[in-house]
């Protein structure tokens, strides 16, 4: 899903849609509308359909809504973190990882919650994990411009940061372009530079 978000955008938000429209009160639904509202920003109304999802899975365990938790909880942690709840993001990355290390981008939730809080070396450890597993250049570049924020590394942190959004229309952990964009301008002004347009 994140490689088609990547090329065409616009044709990964409206399959989202029409998977909601089609699906409606099914947990898949719900997974995909709060997936396609973190990824247009709308991050109250994510966790809206997230918190539905899950009461969907808790009335109708399933085999199939037992996995779809693990799913609704990593966009939950998603929403967290982009609304600055790092701790609450981190707790539910850890989580969901741990539960399925084959999701990296958990992983990456971790490594960038543990550089919003400060911990450095957290997140360092975390990214070294990263690093040895077959993750995308996208989400590996995100890391590095949160590590080198914390750092206090500004510079760093936008070169990074800016090689991200040359990279076809990017979004990684599911934050759009606008998110990265005002992480650049946060850091190009940290960095005692004025923003390039």
């Amino acid at each position: 899903m994140g490689q088609l978000f990547k090329r065409k955008p616009e044709k990964m938000m409206r399959w989202l849609e029409a998977s909601y429209r089609k699906n409606r009160t099914r947990t898949v639904a719900m997974l995909d509308k709060s997936t396609h509202e973190i990824m247009a920003g709308n991050y109250e109304l994510a966790e809206k359909f997230i918190a539905q999802g899950l009461n969907a899975c808790k009335e109708r365990p399933t085999l199939f809504n037992q996995a779809m938790i693990h799913y609704l909880f990593y966009n939950l942690a998603v929403v967290y973190f982009t609304r600055g709840r790092y701790t609450d993001a981190l707790d539910i990355a850890f989580r969901v990882y741990r539960r399925d290390h084959s999701l990296i981008n958990a992983l990456g939730i971790i490594v960038c919650a543990h550089a919003r809080l400060g911990e450095v070396q957290h997140a360092v450890e975390a990214f070294e994990l990263i690093s040895k597993k077959r993750a995308q250049r996208h989400l590996k570049l995100f890391c590095l411009a949160e590590i080198e924020a914390a750092k206090g590394n500004f510079e760093r942190a936008v070169t990074y940061l800016r090689q991200l959004l040359s990279l076809s229309p990017a979004c990684t952990l599911h934050l759009n372009r606008t998110e990265m964009e005002k992480r650049l301008e946060e850091w190009t002004k940290a960095s005692g530079h004025s923003p390039v347009k």
